[in-house]
C-alpha cells in the first residue's frame, strides 16, 4: 500500500528535530532571528504534513494525528542532552526496522512476538559472541528461508478460505455468477452501452475488502483512473466486462489477485481471496501524458498482463 510518509522524510525529519531540539536547551541566549526560523521551520513541517494527507483520500482514516503528533512530541522533548545521538539513532533503527521490515511480514500474514524480537535483539547486541560477514549471510538466509515457508503455510490456508468463502457466498446468494476463471460477481445496477476494452483506462469508485469484511481500501466515492493492462487480472477481467454506469460485487480469487506473493504494502496476504464493490464512470478522458502525473493508487496494484482473460458467462 502507498506510504505516507517515506523513510526519507522521516529521517530528514528526525535530524531537523535534533537540531532543535539542542537549540531549545539554549532557548535564553537564542537570538529573535533563531525563534523566527525555528517557528517558520515547525510551519514548513505542519503544512507539508498537511498537504501529504490531502493527497491520500483515505489519510483521514488511517491517520490518528493526534497520536503522530504524540510521536513527534517525544522525539522533540527527548532529552537528548543526557542520551545523546545514540538515542536518536536507536529511533532511526527501529523505524528502519518497522518499515519495510516487520511492516512487510505483518502484511504477508506474518504475525511477529514483537517482546520476543526486541529481547533477543538487546541479547545479540550485547553478546560478545565475534560476528563477520559470513555469519551474518547465513543467518539472513536462514531467516528468508523461514519467511518462505511461514508465507507458503499462510497462502495455502487463505486459498482454502478463500476458496471455501466465494462458493458459500456463490450457494447463499443465487445472483451471483462465475466467470470460467472463478470470479463470482453479482450485479447490482445495470450499466448502458458497449464493454469496456481491456487496454483501456477506465475511473472506477470502488470498495475493497477482506473476506471478513474489513476494508483495505476505498475511493471515498471518487472516480479513481485505472489502465486495464497495469491491475492485477481479476479486476481487469471483471471491469472489462462490465458497462458504463455498471455496479457489481466481485469476490476474486487470490490467483487472480494478488497471488503467492500478496501486496503486504496494502495489508493483502498472499493468494488472499478479495471482494470489490465496483462502479463504472467511464473511460478516462484526461490527456493521457497527464497520467503519469497522478498519484497511484496501492490496490490493484500494476501487475504484468497474461493472456487474455475468458470472458465472463452472461
Amino acid at each position: 500500500m502507498k506510504k505516507l510518509f517515506s523513510i526519507l522524510m522521516v529521517a530528514l525529519m528526525l535530524g531537523a528535530f535534533t537540531s532543535c531540539n539542542n537549540a531549545g536547551a539554549n532557548k535564553d541566549a537564542a537570538s529573535k532571528t533563531e525563534d523566527s526560523i525555528a517557528t517558520e521551520f515547525g510551519k514548513l513541517i505542519g503544512q507539508n504534513l498537511k498537504m501529504q494527507m490531502s493527497q491520500d483520500p483515505r489519510a483521514e482514516e488511517q491517520i490518528d494525528k493526534d497520536e503522530l503528533l504524540r510521536g513527534i512530541d517525544m522525539v522533540l522533548n527527548a532529552d537528548t542532552t543526557k542520551r545523546g545521538k545514540s538515542f536518536i539513532n536507536g529511533l532511526a533503527v527501529a523505524l528502519q526496522m518497522i518499515y519495510p521490515g516487520i511492516a512487510q511480514m505483518e502484511g504477508q500474514g506474518i504475525n511477529l512476538d514483537h517482546k520476543a524480537l526486541l529481547n533477543e535483539l538487546k541479547k545479540s547486541f550485547k553478546s560478545t559472541d565475534s560476528v563477520s560477514m559470513e555469519k551474518l549471510q547465513g543467518m539472513q538466509m536462514n531467516l528468508q528461508g523461514m519467511m518462505e515457508r511461514a508465507t507458503k503455510a499462510k497462502g495455502a490456508k487463505n486459498d482454502k478460505e478463500g476458496k471455501k468463502y466465494l462458493e458459500e457466498q456463490v450457494k447463499k446468494d443465487k445472483g451471483f455468477k462465475k466467470t470460467a476463471s472463478g470470479i463470482a460477481y453479482k450485479v447490482l445496477k445495470q450499466g448502458a452501452g458497449e464493454n469496456f476494452n481491456d487496454s483501456a483506462t477506465v475511473d472506477v469508485t470502488y470498495v475493497g475488502k477482506h473476506i471478513d469484511g474489513k476494508e483495505f481500501d476505498n475511493s471515498q466515492g471518487k472516480p479513481v483512473p485505472f489502465n486495464l493492462k497495469m491491475t492485477v487480472p481479476g479486476f481487469r477481467e471483471i471491469i472489462s466486462n462490465m458497462k458504463p454506469g455498471e455496479k457489481v460485487i466481485a469476490i476474486i480469487p487470490g490467483a487472480l489477485a494478488y497471488g503467492e506473493q500478496g501486496n503486504p504494502q496494502g495489508g493483502i496476504g498472499p493468494n488472499e481471496t478479495l471482494v470489490f464493490e465496483i462502479t463504472t464512470v467511464g473511460v478516462h478522458k484526461e490527456d493521457p501524458a497527464a497520467m503519469s502525473a497522478m498519484p497511484g493508487r496501492p490496490t490493484p496494484a500494476p501487475a504484468p498482463a497474461p493472456a487474455p482473460a475468458p470472458k465472463a458467462k452472461k
